[in-house]
This record gives C-alpha cells, structure tokens and sequence, in this order.
C-alpha cells in the first residue's frame, strides 16, 4: 500500500528499517563462502585498510585519486565524498560519534517537522481553515501540499535505470528532499534537487550493498568503525548529511532574487516589491554563466564565443540546467560520477564546474560552427552522448590550472581572432609554440574566411530544407520536416557534405603549398611552418561529418531549464536568427 503524504513518513520509516534488518549481513543469514571468495573479500578488507593508512599519512593522496578517475570501482566511493565535502572529517578514529550525531540530528526532523493533527492534540481554536503561521493544520496541509510536488519529480528521476523504481529508494529521496526543505526554508524545494540527491543516494546505497555482500562472505573480523560508518539502516540519514553539504556548495545555482517562502517554509512566491511590481526575477547563476562566457569561454575559445553570440544563443538557455544539475542529464550516470569525483575533490570553491561547461562546448564546437539556430540549440539541450568524459574532464582541469594538468593531447585546437585581450592571456597547449602577432593576424583572417564560408553554406542549405519540407508524402513518415529516405534528403546531406570537403580541400591545398615551400627550400622560418600545420589539425576536424547532419532520427522536444519564473527572460531570447532554421519541425 502507497500512503501519500507526511503520514508515509512514520510507515515507510519503520519499514525501510525493518526491511534492512533483516537483509543478509545484519546478524540473519549467513553464507558459506565458495571457492575464490575469500579473493573479493581480502580486496574488500585491504582497500579499506588502504583507506584508513592513506587519512594517517597522506589525506591530500584522496583527492589526487578522485581526480585520476581511480574511485571508479571504489567500494567506498561514498566514504571518499564524505572526506571531500568535509562531512567526515579525516581523523577516522572519531567517525563512529560523527555518524552518531549526524543520525540523531536526521532522526530529530521528524518529531519537528511531522506533525499530523489527526493525532495530535490539537487545540480547539485551531481551525482546518486557518490561514495562520501557527497553525498546525495549515501547516499539515502545506506540507501536504510539498510533498504532492515533490514526489512527482521523484517518480521521474532517471526513467532509465531501475534502481530510481524501488519504492524502498522512491521513499527515501522524499523524505530527505521533505526535511531538507523544511530545515532551509530560505532556499525552498527547487524542481532539480531530485537529481542532485539521485546519483548521491545511489552511491550511499550501493556502498551499502557491498557491505552486506563482504559480511555474508567474511564471516568474524569486521572492522567496527566499517560497521558503524556503513549501517545500511541509515541509507536515510547518510545521504542526507552528504545532500545537505553538497547543496550548501551549489545553492547559488539555486537562489533567484524578488522570491520569497510562505509562511510554511516551502513553497516560493514572488516577493512584493514596493512601487514596482514589474520587477523582474533574476537567478544567481545567469550573472554566473555571464561570466563562463565573458571570462573563461572568450578566452578559451573567441570564435566560438563569437558564434554564440552571432546566433543569439545565450548560455543560460541550456548552462541553468547544466550548472543546477551538475550535468545529470549530460552524462550517463556512471559517467557522472566521475565527473562528480573531479568536482568534489577539486575544491570548496566549486570552481571546477565553469570549465567542464566550457569544455563540453569546445568539445562540440565543430558541430556547433557548422550548424544553424535549431541545429544549434538541440545539439546544446541534447548533448550528444558519444563524448568522452575523459576528454572533458582532463580539458576542464587544464584550462583550471594549466600548471599542474597537462594538455589533453585530442582536444580540439581553438581559434582565437586577433586583437582579443583574451588571447594575450591564453596559454599555449603542452608542447605547442605561442603565435607571433603577425600569426595571429593571419589567422584571424583565415578564421574569417571561414566564418564567412560555413555561413553561406548554412544560409543557403536552409533555403533548400525550407523548400524541401514542403513536401508531402501520406505513406511514409515524415522526420523533422523532412521526408524519411527521400532522394531530396540524401541530395541535401549529400550537398553538406560536399560543401564541406570543399571549404577544406581548398585551404589545405594552400597550407600544403607552403609547406613545400619552406621544406623544399630550408627555410628558417619554422613559426610560419608551424601556424601551418595547425591550420591543418584545425581544417581535418571539419571533415569528421558522421554527426553534422542528424538527420535520420525525430529529435525530442527541447526541455528548457526554466525555474523560477525565467519564462518572461527566455521570451525576450528565444526567437532564432534571421537565417531559417536547418531543421523544420512537422
């Protein structure tokens, strides 16, 4: 039976508890281990071991591992976020009293912020209808009220993985996104949360899952701070102290100004303003993602910063997503936490997520370059999910601190325009000579050139779609506007894709040109030689047309990441450029 409401809390509660007690590990049921058992358990025990000798000697040697990627098929991975968010701090013979008051600080929200008149001794004077503050039954049906919100994104949390199905996990995730509203009414319940507290809810409990599978196995000799640090009955409790740390690291993402709770500490509402009541409602991270472009992506990247700018796509459009879900919806959930590792073990500053965005963007910036408005925007809000993670994350801890992190040798090599103040900033990748002004001056006009022919190309290929769209065809299944396997379809992607070879053929024979020139001639001048070789390492990217054109398959409708009456903001951006779009909806 599913009850609904504060009422879940107290049953589900006590379920969960006594649904845990009784799984393998606890005391109930023991297992004789096979043959090459004792292996996985010996590998249990020493990386625990390893753990506890590495806080004594080297606690900085654990964030150097997060960053490596080495927390991949950790059995601890939620004991290493604890460490980094400081929720444990690293004297590890204290855990057990630091769990203990974390716990009993979870356990007390209960009698705080569930209250059920139906079993309360109410006073008479204390109407249903009541509208006060005090109010115990407008309080009951306020939070009624929240957790009716909250579940509803709950049930929707990663539709693809089965673990988010269990109502075991479905209960929990409520529960903590419940007291955490009610504890910081400043902040209230934001539609995101659910996905932040997901993949942490998912670690805690399958470091839970290992546990119980190493004390089937091991039998006697259980570490006791292991135990106490790993109790799968408080699945609850442990999640919520490492949420709670992790949002108050991410709550700028959420902030949004002129917006107020209610009395009952949730629910958010338009501030009054005094003599203006058209005040508009801002979020903290839009002046944020203002400075990813202005600071970090025009530096990195000027002509794609151009480009974005030239197509009137601003970054908030899809970055207020990207940014309040720290990528979840980016990157395949084992995926993202890698990332996650990174960001935590990075520092408390949670600097690090400016440069995966910056780097997720030069990593599809050929794509980007070569498409139009709608083409744009969908590649942006589905992120293609062919992308190294890797890649990303050694290209986002480069442009972070180029000093202690190499250049990743396949990122994409970026042009700059000359005469950006930002390029005088801008260090040279690991191994690359830094461009003379007289370089930089002939490559901007060659970036130029190219500009110019990718948006003729664009123009003149969306004129041809926009003829193309009108045609009709009632036995076959129309894809975008286009009709599925038609001879006009394949001729249009066919054409792309000539124009493509075309623009590079062209300034590659020049480049080839100049090389003989200088080899058959000993030339000196090596900086010249240079520039043209990474003309051509920039010019090669542009053939790679596998995923230019998605043409062949319905994409799905763009969910914009409006929160908090952004609607009235994205309006004032959202209509595309002059150009027609590349892509025409049915």
């Amino acid at each position: 039976m599913t009850v609904w409401g504060i009422e879940a809390i107290t049953l589900n509660g006590s379920s969960a508890r006594e649904s845990l007690e009784h799984l393998p590990g606890n005391g109930e049921i023991r297992v004789i281990p096979e043959a090459g058992a004792m292996n996985s358990v010996e590998r249990y025990r020493q990386e625990w071991q390893v753990l506890l000798q590495n806080l004594d000697a080297d606690p900085e040697s654990l964030r150097q591992s997060a960053i490596a990627g080495d927390l991949k098929m950790s059995k601890f991975r939620s004991v290493h976020w604890a460490l980094l968010l400081r929720v444990l701090t690293s004297e590890h013979r204290s855990w057990a009293s630091q769990r203990l008051q974390q716990r009993v600080r979870y356990d007390k929200f209960r009698a705080d912020y569930v209250r059920n008149p139906h079993q309360l001794a109410v006073d008479c004077n204390d109407d249903p209808l009541s509208q006060s503050t005090q109010s115990v039954w407008n309080q009951y049906f306020s939070d009624q009220e929240l957790f009716a919100v909250i579940r509803q994104d709950v049930v929707r949390t990663f539709p693809g993985v089965d673990f988010f199905r269990k109502p075991l996990v479905q209960n929990a995730m409520v529960n903590i996104l419940f007291y955490y509203a009610r504890e910081h009414p400043y902040m209230c319940y934001r539609q995101g949360m659910h996905e932040i507290l997901a993949p942490i809810i998912f670690v805690v409990y399958s470091d839970h899952q290992s546990l119980l599978h190493f004390s089937e196995l091991a039998k006697t000799d259980i570490n006791s701070t292991l135990l106490d640090v790993l109790d799968p009955a408080y699945l609850e409790a442990d999640t919520y102290s490492l949420f709670s740390r992790l949002m108050a690291s991410v709550e700028s993402y959420y902030r949004v100004s002129n917006l107020v709770s209610t009395p009952g500490g949730h629910i958010e509402q338009r501030a009054e303003s005094p003599g203006d009541n058209e005040t508009p409602t801002e979020a903290e991270v839009i002046g944020q993602l203002n400075f990813i472009r202005d600071k970090i992506l025009a530096k990195q990247d000027q002509h794609l910063h151009h480009y974005l700018q030239k197509m009137e796509i601003p970054l908030h459009i899809f970055g207020i997503r990207w940014l309040r879900l720290l990528f979840g919806r980016e990157f395949m959930l084992l995926d993202l936490l890698l990332l996650w590792d990174a960001i935590f073990a990075d520092s408390d500053r949670f600097d690090l997520p400016n440069y995966i965005l910056v780097a997720m963007l030069v990593h599809i910036r050929d794509k980007l370059l070569l498409s139009d408005y709608t083409t744009s925007l969908t590649y942006l809000m589905r992120y293609p999910n062919n992308v190294d993670v890797h890649l990303v994350l050694r290209h986002a801890l480069f442009m972070l601190n180029p000093k202690q992190f190499e250049y990743p040798p396949n990122a994409f090599t970026c042009v700059s325009f000359a005469n950006s103040s930002a390029d005088k900033e801008v260090p040279p990748p690991v191994g690359q000579r830094p461009r003379t002004n007289s370089e930089n001056s002939s490559m901007a006009t060659s970036g130029s050139q190219i500009d110019r022919q990718i948006t003729f190309m664009q123009e003149r290929n969306a004129a041809d779609s926009s003829a193309l769209a009108k045609l009709q065809d009632t036995h076959r299944v129309a894809m975008d506007g286009y009709l599925e396997n038609s001879p006009e379809l394949l001729r249009l992607e066919l054409k792309n894709a000539q124009t493509v070879i075309k623009i590079a053929r062209s300034k590659l024979q020049s480049y080839l040109s100049t090389v003989r020139h200088h080899v058959g001639k000993q030339a000196s001048s090596s900086e010249e030689l240079g520039r043209t070789l990474d003309g051509i390492e920039e010019l090669c990217s542009f053939l790679d047309v596998k995923f230019m054109f998605p043409l062949h398959q319905r994409s799905a409708p763009i969910d914009q990441a409006l929160e908090a009456n952004e609607q009235k903001q994205l309006n004032t951006i959202s209509k595309p450029p002059k150009a027609n779009g590349f892509l025409h909806s049915r």
